[in-house]
Order: C-alpha cells, then structure tokens, then sequence
C-alpha cells in the first residue's frame, strides 16, 4: 500500500461486467450452448420494510451503484444483465418464497442481499437447492458453510480477533454479551468467548433478547448487576438503538465501560452519536478510505440518494461484493449458476476491500482487510490504523 491509513494503492477494479434494472432489456451472454445463450439475471432479496429496512436500503442502493459502475464498462462478456429485487421485510419465511420465485419464475443465475443472517439461511439454502451462488454483503457467518453461498462482510473471527484484545488491555477483562436473539449473535457469542478467554478474560453475562424489543430495563438491570468492565453488543436493526439509548439513560453505558458491536456500525450514528463519538470500531469498510475507487463510490452514493450522513458498512461490501460476483460470472463465460460458483471460489479480486481477496476454501469466507476506525464528531469513521489481512481459514461444515 502506497501510504498508511490510505489504501491508496490498492488495486483498481478490472472487472467488466453489466446490470439493467428489472424490465430492461439485455442481449444474450456470448457463446453457444442454452447457457451461454440466456441472459445474467441477478436477484436482490432485501428487506426494504421492516426493523432492518434502513440498512437494506443502503445494501440495495450500493447494489445498483455497483452495477451501473460494471454497466458502464461494457459488461459480461459484452452483454447486459437484468436484475430483479424483491422485498423480503426481514421474514425468513417470506425470504424463502421470494428466493424460490426468483429461481424457478425469473430464472436467475446468482441470488444477492438479506440482512440478518436468518434470512441468509433461509435464501442460502434455496441457492443450494437450485445450484445458484448467494452473496451476502453483512457482517457475520452463522457457524455453517453453504456450498453455494459466499460472505462479502468481515466474520466473526475477523472482526473480533483485533477488537477483543484492545478492549480488554483498556478496560479490563470481565466481558457481557447481549444480542438479538437469532443464530447470528448466538455464534458470536461462542466466538466472543474463545477470543475472550484466549486474552485472559472471561464472560461473566449473556443476554438475548427476540428482535422488537421495546423494554430492555430488566436486560439492563441484569448486565449492571454482573459488572462487567467491556460489553459486545449485537442487537441489530432498530432494537440497536433503543437498547443503547435506553443502557445509557439507566446507568449501564458509561466512558469507563468498554462499548463495541452493531450500535457503532456507522448506520445508526445518527441516533447514536453521542453514545459513540470517541470510541474506536473495527470494520472492513468506511467512506473514509482515500483510494480512488472508494472516493468515486462514496461521491456518486451521496448525489445518487442526496446522502449526507456517514455511510453504512454494508454498502460498500455490496457495492464492491456485486462486482466481483459480475467478474467470476464474466470469468465463467455462461449464466448457469454451477459454473459461475465455481469461479467464485477459484477468483482473486482487487478492490478497496484489499488486494487479491479471494474465498477461502474450508469456510467460504472473504479473506479481506479490516480496519480500526476512531467515531470522530460529525459522523467521520476515521482510519486510526489499518489491520491488513485478518485471515480466517477456520474449517466450517458443510465446505471443509
């Protein structure tokens, strides 16, 4: 890299490769053969109603940037793709209808979006079924590996393995968790625990609570009584910010109490930023980065959606997330889904995510780059240091 805290020499994006929205036209992918004659069709499964639907409106807005940035390069082997996005409201159940209609009724060669990671499940195991690659652009991986589905967001692993240590060295090492109860927490609490004990601490409160949750007073009482000297949160959605407005009004939030997870993502800084201005936040992305892919990305978003505020993490996974999917569909020279996943798998790509990023094999992880950002006032994630690679090649079932 060209100089600290810049990525400025990180690789531009090479890869060609096209979108058109819902009900636009695109010719045929060259080739012969009933693949290579069909068109690219992507599906977008996001909520865009809901207690996630704020972040789902970023992923979907970055989604559409980052193929009109493919679009205007001259597309997938020459041709353009359609997209289709369906609303799922954050429903697991309803995130699995919508997948199977985008496969059996639009007939779409890769599937893309969802929030949570229940509704990832849910649509990962339609992509499975129908032997068409998925791609997540959120935080987090639920324990299992899907052969079909491939994470664009940082693991857990990678996100706590530099962020667990820091905070205990600072703040001391009796550590809570509290969480939204679906599996995704769930397993960050395992891995929470293994990092915890590796640097010397321990757990001493675990708190969940179903997405919704209005009163979280009698979770509050239960993680003061438990004196905890760092607390990880990932309650997610809306719930994110009720919960930390209301830990700070009852006493739980304090300077002197270590504070990390979801709440500080940059989506609820608006809500938030008195709770969080100051702390430092580990991440794979910000609006911050000086490299001139992330500057363009950054200055169309905000004139695209008259966006002012600090930009979502998960925008710039999607919008760089889709484009590497676009290059190993191009790779792949054909729209059927078994071969494109193939070159998923096989595919290096640069971007501002880190040079030659790649999937790893046992867990279908992106081996990427993190960051340590510092909330500064205003809403500026700033690049305090630049964590470099953060591997994570632990084997999961269902790829090892």
């Amino acid at each position: 890299m060209a100089h600290p805290y810049t990525r400025a020499g990180a690789g531009i994006l090479t890869a060609a490769a096209v979108l058109a929205v819902t009900g636009c036209g695109g010719s045929a992918i060259s080739g012969t053969g009933s693949d290579k004659d069909k068109p690219l069709k992507v599906g977008l499964v996001v909520p865009l109603t809901g207690p996630v639907s704020s972040t789902g409106k970023a992923l979907r807005d970055a989604f559409e940037l980052g193929v009109k940035k493919v679009n205007d390069a001259g597309g997938v082997n020459g041709a353009k793709v359609k997209y289709v996005v369906v609303d799922d409201g954050g429903d697991p159940a309803t995130s699995t209808q919508l997948a199977r209609r985008l496969v059996q009724r639009d007939e779409v060669s890769m599937l893309f979006g969802t929030i949570t990671g229940d509704t990832a499940e849910a649509v990962a195991k339609v992509a499975d079924d129908a032997k068409v690659p998925f791609g997540t652009a959120i935080l987090g991986d639920g324990g299992q590996c899907r052969p079909y589905a491939w994470g664009f967001g940082e693991s857990t692993r990678q996100l706590l393995t530099p962020t667990v240590p820091t905070l205990l060295e600072k703040y001391g090492k009796k550590v809570a968790v509290v969480g939204s109860d679906y599996n995704f927490p769930h397993h960050y609490l395992e891995v929470a625990k293994q990092q915890v004990k590796r640097a010397g601490g321990s757990i001493v409160a675990e708190e969940f609570s179903p997405i919704g949750q209005t009163d979280w007073q009698p979770v509050i009482k239960r993680l003061k009584a438990a004196r905890a000297d760092v607390l990880l949160t990932m309650v997610v959605g809306s719930d994110a910010v009720s919960f930390s407005q209301q830990a700070k009004q009852f006493g739980l939030l304090s300077p002197k109490l270590g504070y990390d997870g979801a709440p500080l993502d940059s989506d609820y800084y608006p809500a938030l930023s008195a709770l969080v201005n100051g702390r430092t936040h580990t991440v794979r992305w910000t609006d911050r980065l000086d490299d001139p892919a992330s500057r363009a990305f950054v200055a169309d978003y905000r004139k695209a959606y008259k966006f002012d505020g600090p930009m979502p993490e998960v925008a710039g996974n999607a919008y760089f997330g889709i484009q590497f999917f676009l290059a190993a569909a191009e790779k792949a020279g054909e729209a059927d889904g078994e071969t494109i996943n193939t070159e998923i798998g096989q595919l290096a790509f640069d971007s501002p995510l880190g040079e030659k990023t790649r999937f790893s094999a046992a867990n279908h992880i992106l081996q990427a780059d993190m960051l340590q950002v510092t909330i500064k006032p205003g809403g500026a994630y700033q690049v305090s240091h630049e964590l470099g690679r953060v591997a994570d090649t632990t084997p999961t079932p269902g790829c090892a």
